[in-house]
């Protein structure tokens, strides 16, 4: 899709519907062959239900004040299991924050040096934690789809850095595959 500038749409209107159209084809675009790494993270595993999942973030974020560690990266979520017990879904989570230094591990954080995925499919989303499974479903659909196998699982990285009290966000998830065919 081109956009032109005519005598009716002023320069903002312009960037305004290039920027919707730019991400409207992030949203929806898969990217294969995606690297990510993060170092000097602070890990915090916990059962969370699915409604409370962007209060426990803002929870171990503002923890960083008392443990005098800041945010140096993006926000990175994994889930090992989901209960679905009497209409509530609980996540077993693991939530890894990068920080600009390394800590000494507590009962409750665990220190980590280094994150890495290599050769993964990533596929960005708008939403909240209700959007997950669709998410999944549409990467793991991909992923059959094109002859491949999930070596790792599902990882989702939140894009705004500055804020997680918004329920509906930018994710990324990512997940790491092996193309080979034996």
């Amino acid at each position: 899709m081109f956009l032109e500038i005519n005598e009716r749409m002023c320069y903002r209107e312009f960037l305004g519907l290039s920027f919707l159209y730019h991400m409207r084809r992030q949203i929806m675009e898969f990217l294969e062959r995606q690297f990510y790494t993060a170092k000097n993270l602070l890990s915090y595993r916990t059962r969370v239900e699915s409604s409370d999942l962007n209060n426990l973030l803002c929870y171990v974020k503002n923890s960083l004040d008392v443990l005098d560690l800041k945010v140096n990266g993006k926000i990175i979520l994994s889930f090992s299991e989901k209960i679905t017990e009497k209409n509530k879904q609980i996540y077993g989570v693991e939530i890894l924050i990068p920080v600009d230094r390394e800590f000494e591990s507590t009962g409750q954080y665990v220190f980590k040096p280094t994150f890495k995925l290599v050769n993964a499919i990533s596929y960005r989303f708008y939403g909240n934690c209700n959007c997950f499974a669709e998410a999944e479903a549409k990467l793991f659909n991909y992923i059959k789809a094109h002859d491949m196998n999930a070596v790792t699982g599902l990882y989702y990285i939140l894009q705004s850095k500055e804020t997680v009290h918004n329920d509906v966000q930018y994710w990324d998830t990512y997940v790491a595959v092996n193309e080979n065919i034996v």
